[in-house]
Order: C-alpha cells, then structure tokens, then sequence
C-alpha cells in the first residue's frame, strides 16, 4: 500500500537487517549443538527459512512437523513397520525398502509434498516451513530436510547427503546403505550408480561427498542457495548480506 518505491525499499532493507540479525543470534545459540541433533535442524531450517517470508511461525512449524509425524507413525503402525516392530530389521534391504515406501506414501501422496523444476528460482520454495505448510513447490534441500526430520523422529537411520547439484538422503546401517532422491518423490538410488553419475560429471570426486551431513552443511547449503538466488535476481546487496551472515557462523 505504500506508493513510495524509495520507502518501500527502504523497508525492505530494514526487514532484512532486522532478519540477519535475529537469525544470526538465534543460530549461535544452536550451532554448539551435536552435528546430528535432529531439534537443531528443525530449528536453523526454520530460521533459514526467514528468508523466505520473515513472518513464518516456530510453533506452526512445529505443529505440521507434529501432524506429519503422527501421520507416518499411523501409517507405518498398519503395515507393521513402525520402529518398534522392526528395531532389529532395519539392516534388512526390503524391511528398508517397505519403510521408505510408506513414507513416501505420506509424504508426497497424502501430504501432498512436491518438487518442481525452476523451483530453485522461487524463494518460497527454499523453505522447508512454507513447503510443508502452503504446499509450494519444493527444491531437493527443502523436501530433503522435512523427510529427514520426520525420519528421525522415528528413529531411522537417516542422514543427509550434501552431493552437488542435488541434495540426497541417505539409509545406513551396519553394511546397508540406500540413498533417497527425495525430489524425486523417494526414489532409490545405490551408490555404485550415484558414484557413476557423479564422477562422470564431476572433477576431483570424492567418496567424502557421500558421507553425512551434519546439520551446519546443512544450513550452510541453504544459505549458499539463497544468496546464489539473490545473485541471480541481481540483488547483490542481499547476497552480500547473506554471504558475511553465513561466513560470521562457519568460517567460510
């Protein structure tokens, strides 16, 4: 409603300082947290997601998360595959694979959770809160980080793959390890094929780029994403301001 563009933005800087520094506050609060503290990537994904739309809520955030998760748990309880059940199992190929498949269920049917191709160029589509709450299409790393939330809550072995050009899940325990290609509706891919791919399109691969991701690689990626995003819309004082954001927390 304001007719100024001066003004407006102006405010549009204000809100964005306001929101660097609450983020920026809030992030060295859980940043000394362990590396696979599932409540911490709730949080930094929520904070992240400020970005987005600086009105999103924690607690409407938590309560879908909540919702999600009792949904996975009804739906894996009627096939007996809650975690309870299959505690000494999940080392076991199809066990995993009847797992994944009722979370997909849940997730991209009945959830209704979706990506989309040019999503990455929507900054609503960076966060995992308005993913999962206003259904806007995602990117690997916002549906990446809600299937691994609800996954963890559970109590399966799930991490987060930082590969390059796409963000992965991945299954491992003992001698089984599965990865999931979550914007893909979790599809699964073995790493004998992920590392043909990658090293066939990537110079100087590593292994490395298929272990863990704790949830600072995590955070860190979002906030490449949005300032490579910023960057791409010509708004080169958001992504510098990004940029020192990220480089004040990791170092890098």
């Amino acid at each position: 409603t304001i007719s100024d563009f001066a003004v407006r933005h102006k405010l549009r800087n204000l809100e964005l300082d306001y929101t660097v520094a609450f983020v920026r506050n809030e992030m060295q609060q859980v940043l000394p947290r362990s590396g696979n503290d599932i409540w911490a990537l709730e949080r930094t994904s929520y904070l992240t997601g400020l970005f987005s739309d600086a009105f999103n809520l924690w607690d409407e955030y938590c309560a879908a998360l909540d919702m999600l998760e009792v949904d996975l748990r009804e739906e894996l309880e009627s096939r007996s595959l809650t975690p309870r059940r299959v505690k000494n199992r999940m080392h076991d190929l199809e066990v995993v694979r009847l797992i994944l498949g009722a979370m997909n269920t849940v997730i991209f049917e009945r959830t209704g959770l979706a990506g989309e191709e040019g999503a990455i160029n929507k900054v609503e589509s960076h966060s995992a809160q308005l993913v999962l709450c206003e259904r806007v299409p995602g990117i690997p790393l916002s549906l990446a980080v809600i299937y691994l939330i609800a996954g963890s809550r559970l109590g399966f072995p799930l991490y987060g793959v930082n590969t390059p050009g796409r963000f992965l899940l991945k299954w491992q325990l003992g001698d089984l390890e599965i990865f999931v290609d979550v914007f893909d509706k979790g599809s699964l891919v073995t790493r004998q094929n992920l590392e043909m791919l990658l090293s066939a399109n990537l110079s100087g691969y590593s292994t490395r780029l298929l272990d863990p991701a704790p949830f600072e690689i995590i955070t860190r990626r979002a906030l490449a994403n949005l300032a490579a995003l910023a960057m791409r819309g010509e708004d080169s004082d958001r992504a510098r301001k990004l940029e020192a954001l990220s480089r004040g927390l990791f170092g890098f």
